[in-house]
């Protein structure tokens, strides 16, 4: 499945990665405030159970009821020479653990890989054309044309297959004797 960021974050991967797809859509970016070191200068390491960050200093991860949890580095940060570019709390810096972290840290590998930027950069544009073809303004744009579920369902399922029909009449599928082909061009 190739989508865009809106299908990279954890959970959705999780459950479409659970039905058996492979997902192709980048995951959100670490971020920090203020430019300091995101939460990717920090080594995960979820067998061991421990975050170390970037001055050498290992935490352990306290587990969260809800899954993930959460790594303090709190004792090392009042006396740590990379402060200023790590953490601007009194507390210290605490890293937050996702609980499908491993799924988090599985995607983000593959997309260094130069086949998996290949492969975005060929097949995203496709993607974002159809969503555009979707959502253009003649259909109503993203908003409902009608009221009531069963209405709106039908006219999303009738928008979908005027757009697969348009897209197959582009690629050359006729309907003849023999049937549906794809005729040569």
């Amino acid at each position: 499945m190739v989508g865009d960021s809106a299908y990279g974050d954890a959970a959705t991967r999780a459950g479409l990665e659970a039905q058996g797809f492979t997902v192709t859509a980048k995951c959100p970016p670490a971020r920090n405030a203020a430019g300091r070191f995101p939460k990717d200068r920090f080594t995960v390491d979820l067998d061991d159970g421990t975050v170390t960050c970037p001055a050498g200093q290992t935490a352990v991860i306290v587990p969260a009821r809800g899954g993930g949890g959460r790594a303090s580095f709190r004792p090392w940060c009042g006396t740590c020479p990379l402060r200023a570019s790590c953490t601007a709390s009194r507390r210290g810096r605490t890293i937050t653990i996702h609980p499908h972290e491993d799924v988090l840290q599985r995607a983000r590998a593959a997309q260094r890989d130069p086949g998996w930027q290949q492969r975005y950069r060929a097949d995203r544009p496709v993607v974002e054309r159809k969503i555009s073809h979707f959502t253009r303004r003649a259909w109503g744009g993203r908003n409902a044309r009608t009221r009531g579920l069963a209405r709106i369902t039908t006219d999303l399922v009738t928008r979908a297959g005027a757009l697969n029909w348009a897209r197959l009449a582009a690629l050359g599928v006729r309907y003849g004797q023999a049937g549906w082909t794809l005729s040569a061009t």
